[in-house]
């Protein structure tokens, strides 16, 4: 994009980052072990499915309502998955754990009903609040490929389709994530 330089009459450019591109780039510097891209060539076949019923449930909305996605259709998926709510907005925002599959929970104990600060070390926290904010802003389903670092779980690497829902009297979506880990030894490309 050109923009007018205020100070001279020349034309600067100015290079926009769509959010996927500016996480990657972001997490990239900070030395983060995630990776966005598109929600397209998954290498766990359920979340093929799960981002398949995401767009069933959507019915040509922007995206489903979180009532839309019942525990019966889920059912294949929710041991997997989690739900995190934005609380707050700007600097002040926050992400807390509403639901944390036993999947996930048998990697490292049950975190439904925490904050992300009070979850992952200070220094990662910027790596998950950014592909929820990425997320958010794009309202758009997105693949995420990571290493994790925290202590107790930072043999793992996950593959995760990550979506927003709608929820009814709410401002702002809230997230479904869908989680698949393994040991390190068989990494994931984003």
């Amino acid at each position: 994009m050109l923009t007018p330089n205020p100070h001279n009459e020349e034309m600067q450019v100015v290079i926009e980052l769509d959010p996927i591109q500016a996480f990657n780039a972001r997490a990239k510097a900070a030395g983060w072990t995630f990776a966005c891209g598109a929600a397209q060539g998954f290498e766990h076949k359920e979340l093929a499915s799960a981002l398949a019923l995401w767009r069933k449930k959507a019915a040509g909305r922007a995206m489903p309502e979180r009532s839309d996605m019942t525990a019966r259709d889920m059912k294949p998926f929710l041991s997997h998955m989690s739900l995190i709510e934005r609380i707050g907005s700007g600097k002040n925002r926050r992400y807390r754990v509403r639901l944390h599959g036993t999947a996930l929970a048998g990697y490292d104990g049950d975190k439904t009903g925490l904050f992300l600060d009070e979850i992952v070390p200070a220094q990662f926290v910027g790596s998950y609040v950014g592909v929820y904010d990425a997320v958010l802003e794009l309202l758009a389903p997105v693949r995420v490929v990571s290493q994790f670092q925290a202590p107790n779980i930072d043999y793992l690497v996950g593959e995760s389709l990550v979506v927003p829902l709608t929820v009814t009297g709410k401002a702002a979506p809230i997230i479904l994530s869908v989680t698949y880990a393994e040991p390190r030894g068989k990494a994931r490309k984003a």
